[in-house]
């Protein structure tokens, strides 16, 4: 049998350069030592603090105080000891890791679980299905008679302008009653305000752009030279949420539709940019495509990775309430209808409760490191080798 410690350093590296998410970096690295020295961990240093030292035409500064990455993993029995017979107990579940929390993906509220501490990765696998920025921001808004100041969170986005990391733009949503779009560089120390641009309801990156959907259904596109273009065909309608994802290297508007007097609360549109002819073509069907709604990212993933085959063609969103009441839901696109999820405990037990098998300390989790190749629970996603967050000095 051969010796996979002993394959030469310039296989290793490129290998290594194929991996496309930090968390398949980290698993690469964990194999052993001559793995772990022969590629270094993907780190994207970020400045310590990002504000505006000039007023926008409200009267206004702002500031980004700090920028933490929220990642969606997938954990799941791998396809030989999948328990397909058992139903109410999934072979898949989904957590969100954001600052060393795990999260509901669909709501954010905090799981208070007794979670495993150690993951045998033997015994399991665990799949990176997409991550995003959350900033935290705060205002100064100088009034007449005296000044307010007040703390929010937003959605930012990051653009990568040169494999290092340490070339980078970031796009972020400044919101005082509405939401601008503001800019910053590395290496500039202002941002670029979009004052005339209000009610951004998302942000993405693609194809090296910047993409944000207005609520009145107009997209503008900031590429890195903050060159800005519009899309004049507007999507939908201006009373509806509007969401960006990138799903089978297609950039989709998701449209939710409230609706009123109707069990199912909400309906779906779906959008598929035509960049050639810079237009919006509504498209009834995601395929073999899950997409994620949670409240500051959306995250699209095949039904392949949940072992259903090409079953998807399904939305997985939460509407109503605070973080703890949200209620969560499941959109079905080929159907039209939208169900509780707790009337659906295939779905339902993606996300709440542990499944059995995850919560055994015989078959997949161990407190000790005997559990080798193994990660911690808690810090998926923030280990020494991810860069999880920046904050203020």
């Amino acid at each position: 049998m051969a010796d996979w410690s002993e394959l030469p350093p310039e296989l290793l590296t490129l290998i290594a350069k194929r991996l496309e998410t930090q968390f398949d970096v980290l698993r690469f690295r964990s194999i052993c030592r001559s793995w772990r020295s022969s590629f270094p961990p993907k780190l994207y240093p970020l400045p310590k603090r990002l504000h505006s030292s000039k007023k926008t035409k409200a009267g206004c500064r702002f500031s980004l105080n700090q920028i933490t990455i929220a990642t969606l993993f997938l954990v799941r029995l791998p396809p030989a000891t999948e328990n397909r017979s058992n139903q109410t107990d999934p072979s898949c579940w989904l957590i969100k890791i954001s600052d060393g929390k795990p999260l509901n993906p669909l709501t954010d509220s905090g799981l208070n679980a007794n979670l495993p501490k150690v993951l045998d990765l033997i015994n399991c696998q665990v799949i990176e299905l997409g991550h995003g920025y959350v900033g935290r921001y705060s205002v100064d808004i100088n009034y007449r008679f005296r000044g307010l100041y007040r703390n929010y969170i937003e959605k930012v986005e990051i653009l990568r302008l040169s494999p290092d990391g340490d070339d980078f733009m970031v796009v972020g949503l400044f919101s005082h009653g509405v939401e601008y779009l503001a800019l910053l560089k590395s290496g500039e120390n202002e941002w670029t305000v979009l004052e005339n641009m209000h009610g951004i309801q998302d942000i993405i990156t693609s194809n090296n752009k910047f993409y944000a959907i207005e609520q009145s259904g107009g997209t503008i596109i900031v590429d890195q030279f903050f060159s800005v273009g519009f899309i004049q065909h507007a999507v939908g309608s201006p009373t509806d949420r509007k969401f960006l994802v990138e799903s089978s290297g297609n950039l989709l508007i998701v449209e939710m539709i409230f609706l009123e007097n109707s069990e199912s609360n909400a309906g779906f549109r779906i959008f598929k940019l035509d960049e050639e002819n810079q237009k919006w073509d509504e498209i009834k069907s995601l395929g073999d495509q899950i997409l994620i709604l949670g409240l500051h990212q959306v995250v699209s993933a095949s039904a392949y990775e949940f072992h259903w085959g090409d079953q998807g063609n399904l939305i997985f969103y939460s509407i109503d309430g605070n973080v703890e009441d949200r209620v969560m839901y499941v959109f079905d696109l080929e159907k039209g209808i939208s169900i509780p999820l707790e009337n659906c405990p295939v779905y339902c037990n993606l996300f709440w409760p542990l499944p059995v098998w995850l919560n055994s300390s015989k078959s997949v989790v161990s407190s000790s490191m005997e559990a080798t190749p193994g990660t911690e629970f808690a810090n998926l996603g923030i280990c020494e080798d991810v860069g999880s967050s920046f904050s203020s000095s």
